[in-house]
This record gives C-alpha cells, structure tokens and sequence, in this order.
C-alpha cells in the first residue's frame, strides 16, 4: 500500500514539473519578438483588393505607436490599415500590444509582378527607443482579367460614345459657325498677304516635345483633377502622350488600342509609357480611382519620357538674317525646348 502511494506521489510531481516546464516554455517563446507577413488571397485579377497581414511579436514591455511606422510598401496603393493587437492570456498585467497582426488593405493595380519591399515595422521598447521588426518581401500572382488562356480571348477595340440622337436645329448652327470661321480665316490670310507682315515665329516649327510638355502644363492648370473630373483628366493626359509618340516612332498610336501599341513599340524606353497607359485605362474604363500623389507621379513620369526620346527633335538652327540679334536667340530658345514647365 505505500508503495502505491509512493508512486502516486511521484507521478504527481513529474506532471506538475511538466506543466512548469511548458509554462516557462511559453513565457520564453513570448519574450521573443519577430515579424511574418503574408498575402491574402496569394492570388488575384487586376482591380481587386487584397488583404497584406503582418503578425508581430514584441518583446517585453515594448508596444507599437499610435501610427505604426511601416516601411516596404512603396509603389503599392493603400486602401486601408487596421491594427489588431491581443491580450497577453492568463496575465492581466501583461502590455495590450505585445502581440497582434496589422491588416493593410491592398488594391492591386498592377499587371505582371505584385510585390512588396522589405517589410519593417517600428515599435517603442520599455526604455522608449524605437526598435524596429522586419520580414522578407511578399509576392502577388496577378491573374489575367481574360480568363486562364488570355492568348485565346478575342480583343475588340474600345469606341467613343456616339450620340443617336442629333436635331436639324443643332446641324444649320454648327453649319453657320463653321461657315462663320471659314469667312474669319479666308479674310485674315487675304489681310496677311496683302500687308506682306512676316513674322519670326512663323518660321520656327513646334517641336512635338515642346507641344506636349505646354500642352501637359495648360491640362494641369485647368485642375481638372482636383475638381473631380478624373476620367476626363486622363482621356486628355493620353490623347497628349498618343500623340507625342505618334510624331516620335511613326505609328499612328492614337488609333490604336493599347495593346497594339504594344505590339509596335520596338524601343525599350517606350515600355515605362505603355506602363502608364495600362494604368490609365483603369482609371478611364475600370472606374479605378487614383490619388493625389499617384496623379502626380503620372505626370512626373510622362515628362521623364519626353525628356529621355526629345533627342531626335533638338536642332539647332542657324538663321544667318537674325544671327547675332535678340530676335534670332529667342527663336533658337523656343527651337531647343520653349517655356519650361512649371
């Protein structure tokens, strides 16, 4: 009989060293901080919105800031960011952020690679340092918005909207106006032939890298964006770009969809503008709605590209007549690239 109890005493013991064991265990891996990062879906078509989790351990008596600092997501467009920590179990007394996951809503709105940077998140230690938490980049597989074999879907081109409807009334005004600007120009050119005036811009020709880069700053000031009028924004904004590579590679690009510029772009400069055009598209067919900062990036691109392809239109030209004169330096300014943009 007491042997038994001996034994159950024993084994007492081992199972409450055991539970210590697993305790302390738990205590230590807690302790430890770190940071994983996943994507959810890991796969999705362009124009949807995916969900960015970072899970984090924090060490003890650290906490995250009111506004986490988070690095890696550059590029990317930023719908929405939710931080939801948990409470430390058993222990009442244990830090409310010790431990959680942050969930940053994604749109993805990029064809090809979707990826993240190096991921890094800053947390406050129980000294008030900052510290910082990082993990490994994290990748998108952007799905066709085709279907599983886009090679095989029938593409057709995308038309302007064209009214049913147009009155007799509409016809003799527009019919009179053009009759009206007809008389206007025919009597101003009779004017200038008759008084022989020549002037010195008429022999200057506007160079398409010049033209576009005016044309850009008179659609910004316009502020079309600002007031709402996204879509109309960048219907414009393209037309200029269209137009500016239809003079630069001989292609009528205005035409063409996008994806037959595509295919006749031979120019490797040429790929960061078809970049710009897809992403174009969705604002003006797939009611994507770009911010402030990605608006202005558009354009500070497009204005990269005149300046890195203007090579071909740069001349300089001697006119021997206004050589020397205040007359021929503005002529020879306006041929190397006119007003600056602002």
């Amino acid at each position: 009989m007491k042997g038994r109890v001996f034994l159950l005493v024993l084994l007492l013991f081992c199972l409450f060293r055991a539970f210590m064991a697993t305790v302390a265990g738990a205590n230590e891996d807690r302790s430890q901080k770190g940071l994983t990062a996943s994507m959810i879906p890991p796969s999705a078509q362009v124009g949807s919105v995916v969900t960015l989790i970072l899970q984090y351990v924090l060490p003890e008596g650290a906490h995250l800031p009111e506004k986490a600092g988070i690095k890696g997501l550059d590029g990317l467009t930023v719908l929405g960011l939710e931080n939801i920590p948990s409470v430390g179990g058993e222990n009442p007394s244990a830090e409310k952020n010790l431990s959680g996951e942050i969930r940053i809503r994604l749109l993805v709105d990029q064809l090809g690679s979707f990826t993240t940077g190096p991921l890094s998140v800053t947390f406050m230690d129980k000294e008030g340092g900052e510290s910082v938490l990082e993990a490994e980049p994290v990748s998108l597989a952007v799905l066709s918005n085709l279907g599983e074999k886009p090679e095989e879907a029938l593409l057709k081109p995308i038309y302007d909207i064209i009214p049913i409807r147009f009155g007799w009334k509409k016809k003799v005004w527009w019919g009179g106006a053009v009759l009206l600007l007809c008389l206007m120009t025919g009597g101003f050119l009779w004017w200038r032939k008759r008084s022989g005036v020549k002037e010195a811009q008429e022999t200057v020709r506007i160079f398409p890298h010049v033209k576009a880069r005016e044309s850009i700053q008179e659609l910004e000031e316009g502020r079309l964006f600002e007031r709402g009028y996204l879509k109309v924004f960048y219907f414009r904004f393209t037309e200029i770009m269209r137009r500016y590579l239809e003079e630069l590679r001989g292609f009528p690009a205005v035409e063409f969809t996008t994806q037959e510029i595509a295919l006749a772009m031979k120019d490797k400069k040429d790929r960061e503008l078809l970049q710009l055009l897809r992403q174009a598209d969705l604002v003006k067919f797939a009611d994507f709605r770009p911010t402030q900062a990605r608006k202005e990036e558009d354009v500070k691109k497009a204005l990269g590209y005149i300046k890195d392809t203007c090579e071909s239109f740069e001349k300089e030209i001697d006119i021997p007549s206004k050589k020397g004169t205040k007359e021929g330096a503005l002529i020879r300014k306006k041929i190397r690239g006119g007003r600056r943009f602002r």
